[in-house]
């Protein structure tokens, strides 16, 4: 059989041969038996004897189908050249079949001997026939025909069986490759399946182990890995997160991490969504004699993207021979990055969903703080200025409705900003810019800070008189809540520096307190984020800097922090005119057919 064909497909046609003899031979038994009164030669049992010794050949056969059948077929086809060729040269009739008969087994046999032996070899074909020609010249010599019979004969025997014999081997080729050709597919579809059953129904990293090793055996790989790119020092690299192994040695210092070059053909390839496949005889010396050393012969790399963004990649590794890796076999492997980019999402998206979890019981935890701290204060003293009232002084009760005052002013506040998040989140939140004065606006709310937050902190306001385009209630917002935030967090002094450069107003709120932590410089203007808060002791919601960040950017301004020496400062930017509009002269309207037409045109 021929080396390309598959070895279920070599068994099946052993046990197919092996069965055709085991009926054929006792057949031929009971005909020469029926057919013994007409046989002239003693030596008949002798034939009739070989075709029970080849029918226990076939039987033994068929229980090895490891065994050959071609010395089966090959010994079956001699004794029918041969029982011809005997009763020619002695006379006698050894077997009931004549020449014609013999002739016919004989091409049979022949054809069927080059399909089993050499499959889709044409020279052992062309043997086998010319081999039958010989036989059937020295035949039809025997039986006295003549030169043109012979040689017809000796013709049709060499064309029939090199020709039939090279179809049915051809066929038999084609057939053997469709029948590999499927059970390749239908292997690498069940590791597919497997694969996506572990990466569905586990939610650990055991599943891409287990989708590894079902693709390193389905594909006979020597070795299989998934890899995860990683931040380290600054630069992109990448470590093996599973991996499958049949008969390889690779350092794990080399290969169970590593960087990428940027500017190498890898990661440029990689990165741009592409399989690579590397052979080692076609690598530079350097990456040749890594190859070299651990013996890998080829290696194919398949990338994996998570929501359009690289991620890592997959790739399998050959060590016994240079392999050429067949499209089916790199189209699993893209249909596995898939699925372990769909895994990986799944996680981000789980960790997002625990993070917002979490961030959801701060909120709660937050607000409910914010919100119960005002409504006790202005509960109790109200319920004490109704039970009490009688017996306190104008003094005192202006004093306990100025606290009431206060804390009601510092929930509304608090309630505003939760709207105005809301209605930002919504996509509802809009602005009506006017022109207004920067300096008044601090003012006053510098005004209403010291009555909603009263503190010992010194707060000056610097600056001229500065006019900006904006929206003077989301303005007020804005530093409202930059001045709450400085009260509460920072130094003890504050300043609100007015000024006008480069075209845009600024609002600067400054304090000489310690200053944000370095890796938080952008955490702070996330939502519900607070450096100072604690599940036991909560503190700000979390909100304001978010919101004001949105409505500056809303007005057409920024807002940001910078950090100095011995200071802190958030810089809120405001433009100074309204945004240039291109302003169109009155026109007079076309027809509405011309309109259309120019539309079409």
């Amino acid at each position: 059989m021929s080396p390309q064909v598959p070895e279920s497909v070599q068994r099946y046609f052993r046990r197919n041969v092996a069965l055709l003899f085991i009926g054929v031979f006792p057949a031929l038994a009971a005909v020469e038996i029926a057919s013994m009164g007409d046989l002239t030669s003693p030596l008949a049992p002798i034939l009739w004897a070989a075709y029970l010794v080849l029918a226990v050949w076939a039987f033994w056969l068929k229980q090895h189908l490891d065994a050959s059948s071609v010395m089966l077929v090959l010994a079956t086809t001699g004794l029918f050249a041969t029982v011809p060729i005997l009763e020619a040269w002695y006379g006698v009739e050894l077997s009931a079949f004549d020449f014609t008969a013999s002739f016919g087994m004989v091409m049979m046999l022949g054809v069927l001997a080059s399909a089993v032996s050499a499959g889709s070899h044409i020279a052992w074909i062309g043997v086998i026939g010319l081999g039958v020609a010989t036989w059937a010249a020295v035949l039809s010599t025997l039986l006295g025909a003549s030169v043109g019979a012979t040689w017809s004969r000796a013709l049709v025997a060499a064309a029939g069986v090199i020709f039939t014999g090279g179809l049915v081997s051809r066929l038999h080729v084609h057939l053997s490759g469709a029948i590999s050709r499927h059970q390749e597919a239908t292997r690498l579809q069940n590791a597919i399946a497997t694969c996506s059953e572990a990466l569905l129904v586990q939610t650990d990293e055991l599943a891409i182990y287990e989708a590894v090793k079902v693709l390193s055996e389905a594909i006979n790989a020597d070795y299989a890995y998934v890899r995860r790119n990683i931040e380290a020092e600054g630069e992109l690299g990448w470590e093996i997160v599973a991996d499958a192994r049949r008969n390889i040695s690779i350092s794990p210092d080399e290969w169970t991490t590593g960087f990428y070059d940027p500017d190498s053909r890898t990661h440029q390839v990689l990165s741009a969504g592409r399989e690579i496949v590397k052979h080692a005889r076609d690598l530079e010396v350097e990456g040749r004699r890594m190859y070299e050393r651990h013996s890998i012969a080829s290696e194919v790399t398949i990338p994996i993207f998570v929501a359009g963004l690289f991620r890592g990649s997959i790739g399998l590794v050959e060590t016994s021979e240079d392999r050429s890796w067949t499209r089916r076999e790199v189209e699993t492997l893209w249909r596995a990055s898939h699925m372990i980019g769909a895994y990986w999402r799944r996680q981000d998206d789980e960790e997002k969903l625990k993070a917002s979890n979490e961030f959801k019981d701060r909120l709660l935890a937050s607000v409910s703080h914010e919100i119960r701290t005002p409504l006790t204060a202005i509960v109790g003293l109200s319920e004490a200025i109704v039970s009490s009232r009688n017996s306190m002084d104008n003094e005192e009760l202006d004093e306990l409705n100025g606290i009431i005052a206060m804390q009601s002013r510092e929930l509304a506040e608090l309630v505003e900003d939760l709207l105005v998040a809301s209605r930002a989140e919504a996509g509802s939140l809009s602005i009506q810019p006017d022109w207004i004065d920067l300096k008044a606006e601090v003012e006053s709310v510098i005004r209403g800070v010291r009555e909603s937050n009263p503190s010992n902190k010194k707060t000056e306001v610097v600056g001229d008189q500065v006019t900006a385009w904006a929206d003077g209630l989301r303005c007020r917002q804005v530093i409202r809540n930059l001045l709450t935030n400085a009260i509460k967090y920072g130094g003890d002094e504050i300043s609100v520096m007015i000024r006008q450069v480069d075209g845009v107003a600024q609002v600067l709120v400054v304090d000489n307190g310690s200053g944000v932590d370095p890796g938080d410089e952008d955490l702070i203007f996330e939502r519900y984020y607070s450096g100072e808060q604690s599940l036991t002791q909560p503190g700000s919601v979390g909100i304001g800097l978010d919101i004001s960040r949105q409505l500056a950017e809303m007005m057409g301004g920024s807002l940001c922090y910078v950090s100095g020496e011995a200071e802190s400062r958030f810089e809120f930017t405001l433009p100074v005119r309204p945004p240039e509009t291109v302003s169109v002269g009155p026109s007079t309207p076309e027809p509405t057919s011309r309109r259309s037409a120019d539309l079409l045109s």
